[in-house]
């Protein structure tokens, strides 16, 4: 009897702790921008030494069917992102975020990435691979043209630029695939974006073409939210699944970069039937409003409607939008739930055993960077009051039901 009496004390009391420190991680974060970026740059730390010393591209293509090309891309546009918004540093941070990214570069261009796609689709490797890599190279061209070794990368991205639209002028649908008969739309925003990110760079060449693309893609939304859908037809690009929190997530972010009506469009509909509160805390939904399903490959768990892959990667679109209350709320409730843990070299969450998450909550920190601090006019305390009080009652329940099951067994033997 003993021996459970102290284990039920030794549960509850890791729970109680367990509670408490999410409760006081909620109020820990500093919203400087030299803090900011000194958080950031411990997070690129982990990242870096996991892909270069410990095999971290490998290591998430087996969890991941993109996974190779997904965190070399994250972990490449993340530096671009740091480098465009920092002036303080200037060219100490350039220089060595176009080092980084021109090897997340060359890490996607090799021979492995590109033997996890098939090479005889149109683009070649298809749209994920082809726009992700051209996506990549133009955020690198956007902190600067004129670095060593600069002719072959801007080389390489006009061409990419030129297969991506001659592809997409003879395609049916406006979404070209991923994989042979696949097709996710929001593999195509990507692309575009890169596109679209070509004009601000050079002499403009596609904007013609990005706005019948648009045009098209007005045509194929998904009837019940009035969004982009998840999946499409590869043939027609007609729906097959509908709006998803996890890849509209990142269809924003890309949009806000390609038309500004459109993805303010698009960010409204998303507001209204995603972006919510769960036991008070800013979440996001992995299905509208009204709907629900299951958690897969792409939006990972999803716990009381909330998609853990959304609610991570819109903190960049939030702040991308002008939400920037919203973006730093929506991080300071992944960083108390995602355990974080650093030091004087590395920052990394839930024990560095899921770097992807690690991966997009950098990006989406770093794109905030350019903009202005929250001004939030609530006390922190208003917007974390029910989940406090949630929490206050949930430790006064698990402590009740401990002191009243003890005093009942006391009785009983004695």
């Amino acid at each position: 009897m003993k021996v459970f009496k102290y284990l039920v004390l030794t549960i509850i009391s890791l729970l109680s702790i367990l509670i408490l420190w999410i409760n006081i991680k909620l109020h820990s974060i500093n919203n400087s921008f030299s803090d900011k970026e000194k958080d950031i740059s411990l997070q690129l730390n982990f990242l870096e030494y996991e892909l270069k010393s410990n095999n971290l591209g490998v290591r998430m293509q087996q969890v991941f069917p993109e996974g190779f090309v997904f965190i070399n891309a994250i972990y490449g546009l993340t530096w671009c992102e740091l480098a465009m918004a920092d002036s303080l540093n200037g060219p100490k941070i350039k220089e060595r975020a176009l080092k980084e990214a021109i090897f997340a570069y060359n890490a996607i261009n090799s021979k492995m990435a590109k033997s996890n796609f098939e090479k005889k689709l149109d683009p070649e490797y298809g749209i994920f691979y082809a726009g992700w890599k051209n996506y990549l190279l133009s955020k690198i061209l956007s902190i600067d043209t004129t670095f060593i070794g600069h002719q072959a990368i801007i080389d390489s991205f006009k061409y990419q630029c030129n297969v991506i639209k001659n592809t997409l002028v003879t395609s049916k649908s406006p979404f070209l695939q991923s994989y042979d008969s696949h097709s996710w739309p929001a593999d195509m925003f990507v692309a575009i974006a890169s596109l679209s990110n070509h004009d601000k760079i050079f002499s403009p060449l596609y904007k013609s073409e990005i706005n019948k693309w648009l045009n098209q893609v007005k045509n194929k939304i998904d009837p019940l939210t009035l969004m982009v859908p998840h999946k499409v037809d590869s043939r027609t690009g007609e729906l097959i699944q509908g709006t998803r929190g996890c890849s509209m997530s990142l269809i924003l972010r890309m949009l806000g970069e390609i038309n500004s009506d459109f993805s303010k469009n698009q960010f409204d509909l998303f507001k209204q039937n995603f972006v919510t509160t769960t036991f008070g805390l800013p979440s996001v939904r992995e299905y509208p409003k009204g709907n629900s399903g299951f958690g897969d490959i792409d939006s990972g768990p999803v716990i009381f409607g909330v998609g853990f892959t959304a609610t991570i990667a819109m903190i960049g679109p939030f702040s991308m939008y002008g939400y920037e209350d919203l973006a730093d709320n929506q991080y300071k409730t992944v960083n108390a739930f995602g355990f974080s843990f650093k030091d004087k070299i590395q920052k990394k969450y839930l024990l560095g055993k899921l770097p992807m998450a690690d991966a997009f909550i950098v990006w989406g920190r770093a794109t905030g960077l350019k903009n202005a601090p929250p001004t939030n006019v609530n006390s922190p305390w208003s917007l974390t009051l029910k989940f406090h009080l949630i929490s206050l009652l949930t430790l006064t329940i698990f402590w009740a039901i401990f002191f009243l099951g003890r005093f009942i067994i006391n009785s009983l033997l004695s």
